[in-house]
């Protein structure tokens, strides 16, 4: 389970300026789909991923994928993702360990404050389910369907690599 972050946690773009966690969530809520490019546990969920990203594109709150890896291989592992969606990179994963992730794929959805409202690690849709329905509810927003015919089936994912 997902740890709420000191505040001034930096978070890293994927043209390599930094921000603050608090930054990100001064006027929005925040939801995080963090992937490892380097199993294929994450990219099997890329394209399910990126469909919920991208259903709150208009929302009152920011979406984003949290890759552990370098931008280079952000841009490889994700293609066209990540030009379209917000994108950081934690190459040295001290973002994902701050927060006590232990495998990917994994969602994090933060408030303002900003605390963890929900998060859960490997694909379980019902449990991915339940943190986008919360977050569309306090955005007064659709809710995606998830999981959705095209998903894959549940997975626990892989463990952060060391």
């Amino acid at each position: 389970m997902a740890n709420s972050p000191d505040i001034n946690t930096p978070l890293t773009s994927l043209d390599g300026s930094s921000r603050t966690l608090r930054e990100w969530v001064t006027t929005f809520h925040l939801l995080l789909i963090v992937v490892d490019p380097y199993t294929h546990e994450s990219s099997w969920i890329v394209n399910t991923a990126g469909r919920i990203l991208r259903s709150f594109k208009d929302a009152d709150c920011r979406g984003g994928w949290m890759v552990t890896g370098t931008a280079e291989h952000s841009k490889e592992f994700l293609g066209p993702w990540s030009s379209e969606i917000l994108t950081f990179v934690d190459p040295k994963l001290n973002f994902v360990r701050h927060i006590g992730i232990e495998s990917t794929p994994a969602i994090v959805h933060f408030d303002q404050s900003p605390k963890i409202v929900g998060s859960a690690e490997g694909w379980e849709p019902q449990e991915w389910k339940e943190i986008v329905s919360n977050l569309a509810d306090v955005m007064s927003w659709s809710k995606p369907i998830i999981p959705d015919s095209d998903d894959p089936s549940p997975y626990s994912g892989a463990p952060v690599s060391p």
